[in-house]
């Protein structure tokens, strides 16, 4: 029975003549791989919306029980939200794919991940607009850090105005409607920082 879930494609890879392999995430299965045969022949069009940062539908049947691989049988796919606006500014579009190389590296095929999800897709959409890719990349890692177990979950009242500021960022982080927290410049540089900061000592690079 195929599954069906909302993926977003990360990465995807040539294979032989005419194949390819591509990476992405989902929100109930985490990290999906494909290999995807003939799909770049002269007049494919096996798999029309194979570009890097689209979202998708699709139909999938995972792995064989007991199987060593991790490459998923994809059945079939739709388009459901396309960020191509994001190759018009190219720092933003380097910072997602730094980002997306951080994703695949760090998540597991068949572990849930719908917070991580989320920030991804509101990442994506501010991305294509954002002057800036620092501050809302961060708030993407944030999210996933917290998903992952990696962040504290409660602050002592020494450290209230954090944990208040840190709520802000998660909102902002998992809906593209929530503006930017109103924070000094410095402020937001020093929070940029320690997420890159907790990340290495995390050992996520």
């Amino acid at each position: 029975m195929p599954e069906k879930t909302t993926y977003i494609i990360l990465r995807k890879i040539p294979f032989q003549e005419s194949g390819l392999i591509v990476s992405g995430l989902s929100p109930e299965f985490g990290r999906l791989d494909f290999l995807l045969k003939g799909v770049r022949d002269t007049g494919a069009k096996k798999f029309p919306y194979a570009e890097l940062f689209r979202e998708l539908s699709i139909e999938f049947r995972p792995p064989r029980t007991h199987s060593s691989g991790t490459l998923c049988l994809l059945t079939a796919h739709e388009p459901v939200a396309s960020f191509d606006a994001i190759v018009n500014r190219i720092g933003n579009y380097l910072a997602m794919c730094d980002y997306a190389a951080f994703l695949l590296k760090h998540t597991k095929p068949m572990l849930e991940a719908p917070e991580t999800f989320r920030a991804l897709e509101t990442l994506l959409f501010r991305l294509t607009t954002a002057e800036h890719p620092a501050f809302p990349v961060a708030a993407a890692k944030l999210m996933f850090l917290r998903e992952s177990g990696f962040l504290p979950e409660t602050f002592d009242a020494n450290d209230s105005r954090r944990g208040r500021i840190l709520d802000a960022l998660l909102e902002y982080a998992a809906d593209p409607r929530v503006p930017e927290p109103d924070l000094a410049g410095d402020y937001r540089n020093r929070l940029i920082r320690w997420v890159g900061e907790l990340c290495s000592y995390h050992d996520l690079r």
